[in-house]
């Protein structure tokens, strides 16, 4: 994702694997990246970092306990940090372990609605998906990403418009209650 402010031509990108693809679309929309944000350390989110940062000097932010996973961090993030891009653009963070112990999910809230009536939206990575959970086979605790949902993302408003980190829609809407739950 490119988010970017209106009036100073800053922006962020979320989980940049596409480096090419996101600097041709800076470039079409007349904006300058200088933030790259990971929700979590797997390749398919990282894949981007170093070439989109030799091509930009953005800064990369990362969960503050990723340093490790994720070469190059410029600031660790942690829960209730608040990022800035440009002078019109503020997303909170959401510390929200399970897909990963170190996933991070960034919320906006916007000064009017959109046309459906939303004022709020949530950058999830693999947290959450449109009609699903991210999954926990890679170094994640089905338990802790329960919690996340419980404590944190049930509490946003209904009417937040999700921005997952993939877009399963199609295939988790056609599986049934017993094919997903298999044993």
């Amino acid at each position: 994702y490119l988010i970017a402010c209106p009036q100073t031509g800053e922006a962020l990108v979320i989980d940049p694997l596409d480096h090419a693809l996101c600097l041709a679309r800076a470039k079409a929309l007349g904006v300058q990246i200088t933030q790259i944000v990971n929700t979590h350390e797997h390749p398919d989110h990282t894949g981007g970092n170093e070439p989109l940062r030799a091509a930009t000097n953005a800064k990369l932010l990362a969960h503050a306990k990723s340093r490790e996973a994720i070469p190059g961090i410029d600031r660790g993030l942690s829960a209730g940090d608040v990022l800035r891009v440009g002078k019109s653009v503020e997303l909170r963070v959401l510390d929200t372990p399970g897909h990963t112990m170190t996933h991070v999910c960034l919320y906006a809230e916007f000064a009017e609605r959109d046309a459906a009536g939303r004022a709020s939206a949530l950058f999830c990575g693999d947290t959450l998906f449109n009609a699903g959970a991210g999954n926990c086979h890679n170094g994640g605790d089905p338990h802790i990403l329960y919690q996340s949902f419980a404590e944190q993302l049930v509490k946003l408003p209904d009417t937040t418009r999700v921005y997952p980190g993939h877009d399963y829609i199609a295939r988790n809407l056609s599986r049934t209650y017993t094919n997903h739950y298999r044993v």
